[in-house]
């Protein structure tokens, strides 16, 4: 019984046909985390640019009533005003929950959302989160407000 035990460890068809499958395996783990890092990092530029042009919209908010008492030296935002023009912005990011932030002299806006992954799923992974934030001051330039 020995004999036959050690003529079959000693018996190596088929190994490579394991190799492969576990490198199969390896490779389709690596291309599926390098596929989902792609779309993650594509939602988060998505998101970003909306993070950023709900600060722009509130940015453009200006307090014309302290602008014109002043002769045009004093540029401050109308925070309400500057807040509900962010908030409109979002509106139409589906799935994003957001917080916004203005006061005289600056609007900050702040979006997370889940992003869904598509290979990561075998593992477990339905979606991650991903966060975006902006930051704009009002300005005053030849066109016009320039967040």
């Amino acid at each position: 019984m020995n004999v036959r035990l050690r003529e079959l460890a000693a018996d190596e068809s088929g190994q490579a046909l394991a190799l492969t499958a576990i490198f199969l395996v390896g490779l389709v783990a690596v291309l599926g985390l390098v596929a989902d890092g792609g779309l993650v990092m594509a939602q988060r530029r998505d998101l970003q640019h909306a993070a950023d042009a709900a600060a722009a919209a509130g940015a453009m908010q200006l307090d014309e009533a302290a602008y014109r008492a002043s002769g045009g030296a004093v540029v401050v935002l109308d925070p309400g005003a500057a807040r509900e023009a962010a908030i409109v912005r979002l509106i139409g990011e589906d799935g994003t929950d957001h917080a916004v932030y203005a006061d005289g002299t600056r609007v900050e806006v702040a979006v997370s959302r889940q992003a869904t992954t598509a290979f990561l799923r075998v593992l477990g992974v339905e979606a991650v989160e991903i966060t975006a934030r902006a930051v704009a001051e009002p300005r005053f330039g030849v066109g016009g407000p320039v967040p």
